[in-house]
C-alpha cells in the first residue's frame, strides 16, 4: 500500500518540526557537577563524569590545624543548588576544616583536568562571626606565579538548599583574592551562602585557598564544588536523527 502525498508532507514536516525543537532544547546549557572522593587523611579527588579528568586536592594545616570533619566530604552530602543550576540534584563536595588560630592551604590542581572558561568553582559556609577575613583566593599560573582571581566570573550567590541556610552573602573581591562576608539575607541563618564562578583563566595549574582563623571561632568547615556544562548533540545530530526516523516511519506506512 503506497503513502499518500499529503499524509507524507504533512509526517515529514511534523518530524522537522520536532528535529527544531529538540534543537532549540539542546541550546540551553546544562551542568553536571562533579563527584568526589576522600583518597588520604588530607587528599580528595574529583572525577568528571564527561571525560575532562581530575582534580586533585591537597591540604597543609599549621600544628593541630585540621578539624575532626576535615576531608569527610560525606558530611556534606547531600548538597543541592538547584536554583543556579537547574536539573542538577543531590551533588558532591569538598569540606576542608580549619581550627582555630590555625592556618591552613587547600590546593585544586587542574593539571589533570581539562579546564574551559565555563568550568564553575564554588565556595560554600566562611565564618561570618569575625571582622577580619580569614580566606584568600589566589591561582597558580602557567608559569608558576601567584596571581588573584581577576577573571573569576560570578555566576551568582545561593544557599545550599539540603543544609544550613546561610546568614549573609559569600564575596569575592577579584583584584585581590579575599574572600568576605557580605550583605545580611537571613538573620536566623548560619555564617554564609554559596557562591559559584566561572572563566578560570586557562593554563591555571592550581587554586589556592589560603586560612588564617583567630583564637576562639570555633573552627570553619568550608564546602567547595566544582561544575562542567553537560556536552550537547550538534545540530547536525539531531538533523541525522530526524531523517533517520523520518525513513523509518516513511517505510513502515508504505508497507
Amino acid at each position: 500500500m503506497r503513502l499518500q502525498l499529503g499524509s507524507s508532507r504533512a509526517l515529514l514536516l511534523g518530524v522537522m518540526a520536532w528535529a527544531c525543537c529538540q534543537i532549540n532544547v539542546a541550546s540551553a546549557v546544562s551542568y553536571q557537577f562533579l563527584n568526589v572522593t576522600s583518597t588520604g587523611a588530607t587528599t580528595s579527588q574529583f572525577t568528571s563524569a564527561n571525560g575532562n579528568g581530575v582534580i586533585n586536592v591537597s591540604q597543609v594545616f599549621s600544628a593541630g590545624g585540621a578539624g575532626p570533619l576535615n576531608n569527610v566530604n560525606t558530611a556534606i552530602f547531600p548538597s543541592e543548588f538547584t536554583t543556579l543550576f537547574p536539573g542538577t540534584g543531590q551533588v558532591q563536595g569538598h569540606l576542608a576544616q580549619t581550627n582555630s588560630n590555625s592556618t591552613s592551604v587547600i590546593s585544586f590542581d587542574l593539571t589533570g583536568y581539562n579546564l574551559s572558561a565555563s568550568t564553575v568553582f564554588g565556595i560554600w559556609n566562611i565564618l561570618n562571626d569575625v571582622v577580619t577575613p580569614v580566606y584568600d583566593v589566589k591561582l597558580i599560573d602557567a608559569v608558576n606565579a601567584i596571581q588573584p582571581p581577576s577573571t573569576f566570573n560570578l555566576i551568582g550567590n545561593q544557599d545550599n538548599q539540603t543544609q544550613v541556610a546561610g546568614a549573609n552573602n559569600l564575596v569575592l573581591n577579584t583584584a585581590t583574592g579575599v574572600l568576605s562576608v557580605g550583605a545580611l539575607i537571613n538573620n536566623s541563618g548560619t555564617h554564609t551562602n554559596a557562591a559559584f564562578w566561572n572563566n578560570i583563566p586557562l593554563g591555571t595549574k592550581q587554586i589556592n585557598v589560603y586560612g588564617n582563623l583567630p583564637v576562639n571561632v570555633g573552627g570553619d568547615g568550608v564546602g567547595y564544588y566544582f561544575a562542567e556544562v553537560v556536552p550537547e548533540p550538534s545540530s547536525a545530530t539531531i538533523a541525522l536523527v530526524a531523517i533517520g526516523m523520518t525513513g523509518l516511519i516513511v517505510r513502515k506506512r508504505s508497507t
